[in-house]
């Protein structure tokens, strides 16, 4: 037997044991005045007509109702197990994005790492740079002095040279006469005859 039909005679039972309960109950109230009788054929013909009414709307409703339930079960089943597999996926993606979350926290901590050793890098070359440029500037600009100490100094031999030159024919001018010109110009020839 199916549990369908166990359930049908379990209820089909109940309802019997129902009826001949109350059946007894209305004997032994009988039992006590005729016209009992008269109120246990009602009292029946009630309970009877109730059974008739229960087993007509077990029959024509019995069946929609049933289907109805069942519908309903599938549903909210349906609905159980849509919700589970929403809640699953839900924390699926949770967990996902968390992982992506932790890796974006380590790249980022990655990138700011890097970027701080870039910086540093920079920083450094910038510096040595800095440093070797300055050097260039301060060699150039002691070339440049020692070139224009160098040019001061010739100007100033050449001055003095000049100032010496017209100083010695000042003073040649002064002291040089007709008869030192002619014994210099003498001994010079005399000097040039003895070099042929």
């Amino acid at each position: 037997m199916g549990v369908v039909k166990m359930r049908r005679l379990a209820t089909l039972l109940t309802a019997l044991v129902v009826v001949l309960l109350w059946v007894g109950l209305v004997w032994a109230a009988e039992g006590e005045g005729g016209e009992q009788h008269v109120s246990f054929m009602m009292e029946a013909f009630r309970v009877i007509n109730f059974v008739i009414f229960a087993f007509l709307l077990y029959k024509f409703v019995g069946q929609p109702v049933k289907n109805y339930f069942k519908e309903r079960v599938h549903t909210i089943e349906l609905a159980l197990k849509e919700a589970r597999e929403a809640r699953d996926e839900a924390q699926k993606r949770m967990q996902e994005y968390s992982a992506k979350l932790k890796n974006a926290e380590v790249e980022l901590k990655d990138m700011l790492y890097q970027a701080e050793r870039e910086r540093d890098d920079q920083m450094r070359r910038i510096r040595e740079e800095t440093e070797r440029m300055v050097e260039r500037i301060k060699e150039q600009a002691e070339a440049a002095a020692n070139l224009e100490v160098k040019k001061a100094r010739m100007e100033l031999q050449r001055e003095a040279a000049d100032l010496a030159v017209g100083m010695a024919e000042g003073l040649l001018k002064e002291n040089f006469t007709d008869e030192d010109q002619k014994r210099l110009l003498s001994e010079y020839t005399t000097k040039i005859k003895g070099v042929h």
